[in-house]
């Protein structure tokens, strides 16, 4: 018990004022393992250096002392990931209820809006913004 606590302190203390790990640092350490899996079928000299670089490259993220740098890149990448993963989640919405709904962009504030399957032309009122809109459905 006592090699962990000094081995904890010794942890605290080498991360002491350093920036640490953060979602954009777990997430390069997941592609790490899926392209590892992936380099295990290939055995591709690229993916090999990919898959070297990457861990290196978390790890002085993890270990840098310019906090302001690091967070700016976190948000950004934050950013991105949101955006992706609600342009991804409308697209799957889109598919399932195909049959029974249409999705249009506000022409204003380019958010997503769903609307019953009913032949003719609608005017429609954007949640977001309150901008009204003419749609036509066929």
């Amino acid at each position: 018990m006592q090699f962990l606590a000094r081995l904890r302190s010794k942890y605290l203390k080498l991360m002491d004022g350093k920036y640490g790990l953060d979602t954009l640092g777990k997430d390069m350490f997941i592609l790490w393992f899926i392209i590892g899996f992936v380099n295990n079928l290939l055995r591709n000299r690229i993916v090999t250096l990919v898959s070297l670089l990457l861990p290196l490259f978390a790890g002085l993220r993890m270990l840098s002392t310019s906090f302001y740098k690091r967070s700016s890149e976190n948000r950004k990448y934050l950013k991105i990931k949101g955006d992706s993963s609600e342009f991804f989640k409308i697209q799957y919405k889109r598919i399932k209820e195909y049959k029974t709904h249409r999705y249009y962009k506000c022409k204003n504030c380019s958010s997503y809006i769903r609307v019953k399957r009913k032949k003719g032309e609608h005017y429609v009122d954007c949640p977001k913004c309150g901008k009204e809109f003419k749609v036509k459905i066929r």
